[in-house]
């Protein structure tokens, strides 16, 4: 067994989660050496309670993977570990990003300029035709739509993107041995075609409500701001605006009549401090000035790089990307790395952001 398939095992055991499983992973050295644990070493690691310990010492590890494995060929679905360097960049350096990723579709797409769309289940016309809208404009402007392929505000987002021609990514809260909501499976396919459908969880993984707030987390994390269109007092998509707050992330609201339901919570969004969006470029501007300092379709003038700037170049994407990465990827020490990255700066082909991160300028 591989340290990736380990961590495809840890996964999928019951009650774990992708923190406590990075911590296990830190105490025991790897992924393979916490599954060779022994069941009193597993509870002596204080990491766990009795039941999660059992849950990991008895997993049926061998027959899991057989069937996983199995399940992925068939349906045509990529599972990405956290050590994998195809591993979505965006994904990685916060403790609670998902470890595992299973993917339908095209892997490249995960590291593109992305805006989430969210909004509410129970959606008036309003709201998903400003979805709809939404969508058709990131897509213009070079970006992708990042949305969870539920019912309302996510269908039109996903359905907005395609329709411009573009492509379009949906975080779900199960397994792919299951399709929720059903009637959107037709949605899933072509979205798989025209894009990506992933999902933190094992094939078996049911629709189950705590599932989904958590697969919020991803949401926000694939996308540079998050739009919520229209969400009642008590809609998911308040909870991934919450997760891109604490990602240090934009998060944007379009206004809707006070006196609909379905809109309670977003209004509320605003009278807290966010940001106001009336039309798709009080978004596209706003992450223009962030992140680029020229417009996102400009023609791009040739970029000539040197043996070592060539090293570090390709590592850095749309997404932010930590210095500590860099260094994994291109194989230099950090004192090397930084001298390239403020030439790399100098030529203004990337950008720094705070902590010691890094995107690339879409110009360049």
């Amino acid at each position: 067994m591989t340290d990736q398939e380990a961590l495809l095992v840890l996964n999928a055991v019951p009650d774990l989660g992708a923190i406590r499983i990075r911590k296990l992973v830190s105490y025991f050295g790897s992924a393979l050496e916490v599954l060779q644990a022994s069941l009193d070493e597993l509870r002596n690691s204080n990491l766990l309670s009795p039941d999660t310990a059992e849950n990991i010492f008895h997993f049926s590890k061998d027959k899991f993977l057989a069937t996983e494995y199995n399940l992925m060929q068939r349906r045509g679905i990529v599972a990405l570990t956290d050590a994998d360097d195809n591993f979505p960049c965006s994904l990685k350096n916060f403790e609670d990003s998902p470890v595992v990723l299973y993917v339908k579709g095209e892997i490249e797409c995960l590291n593109q300029i992305s805006v989430a769309l969210v909004g509410s289940r129970a959606a008036s016309f309003y709201g998903c035709k400003s979805a709809k809208a939404f969508a058709q404009a990131f897509v213009q402007a070079g970006m992708m739509v990042v949305s969870g392929l539920a019912r309302g505000i996510d269908t039109a987002a996903h359905q907005g993107a395609l329709e411009a021609g573009g492509k379009t990514i949906a975080v779900i809260g199960c397994g792919f041995n299951y399709m929720y909501p059903k009637e959107n499976y037709s949605l899933m396919e072509t979205i798989s075609r025209n894009g990506a459908v992933v999902s933190e969880f094992a094939f078996t993984m049911p629709p189950l409500k705590q599932n989904f707030p958590w697969r919020n987390r991803i949401i926000s994390l694939l996308s540079l701001a998050t739009v919520v269109i229209e969400a009642g007092s008590k809609s998911g998509a308040l909870i991934t605006a919450d997760f891109a707050l604490a990602q240090n992330k934009d998060v944007f609201v379009l206004p809707s009549n006070i006196d609909n339901e379905t809109a309670l919570g977003s209004n509320q969004l605003i009278q807290d401090g966010a940001k106001v969006a009336l039309n798709p470029d009080d978004v596209l501007s706003q992450i223009k000035g962030d992140y680029f300092p020229s417009q996102l379709n400009e023609d791009r003038p040739i970029l000539l790089l040197s043996d070592e700037q060539s090293k570090v170049y390709p590592h850095i994407t749309y997404q932010p990307v930590h210095l500590d990465e860099l260094a994994k990827h291109s194989g230099l020490n950090i004192s090397s790395l930084m001298n390239i990255t403020l030439s790399l700066e100098l030529k203004r082909a990337i950008r720094q952001l705070p902590g010691q991160y890094y995107v690339r300028n879409e110009h360049a």
